[in-house]
């Protein structure tokens, strides 16, 4: 399959959680052709697109100690070997520390709130801060994010 439309050169790092929010994420990204990019999730059986050649296998943190630290450590070394100039996420904690540690190294950060809900994710209320763009999919979210840009129907 040939994919057609906008084309990205820089080196994009997606990192988000491997269900819903890399279904998201995929279909924000219909259209766009990225030439340079890896993932950044836990491990999942889903099948991947075959333009993602690069995936990273972090531990998925659970709010826990200690798979929280070796997230950390991982995404550490993964942002820090890459060094990707975009972090484009849809959250989940898997995706946290890889998009703190990538902005920390210069990367530009985009971050798409959840469109399941009408309230503010917990990585959207920490990410909302640094992000250099904010994507809410309800009007209604603008309240809690007030630099949002909208996009409704962005994932339907």
């Amino acid at each position: 399959m040939v994919r057609r439309g906008f084309r990205e050169r820089r080196r994009v790092a997606l990192a988000c959680s491997a269900g819903g929010h890399l279904s998201e994420l995929l279909r924000a990204l219909e259209g766009i052709v990225l030439e340079d990019a890896f993932l950044v999730t836990y491990p999942s059986p889903r099948p991947l697109p075959a333009w993602i050649r690069r995936v990273y296998h972090l531990p998925h943190p659970r709010r826990r100690l200690w798979p929280t630290l070796c997230n950390a450590v991982q995404a550490f070394w993964v942002m820090w070997r890459e060094r990707p100039e975009i972090v484009i996420s849809t959250g989940a904690d898997v995706a946290l520390f890889a998009i703190l540690w990538g902005k920390l190294f210069g990367a530009r950060v985009i971050f798409i709130e959840n469109g399941g809900t009408l309230r503010p994710s917990l990585t959207g209320r920490l990410v909302y801060p640094i992000a250099d763009l904010f994507v809410v999919q309800w009007p209604e979210l603008r309240r809690f994010y007030p630099r949002a840009v909208v996009a409704e129907g962005l994932l339907l």
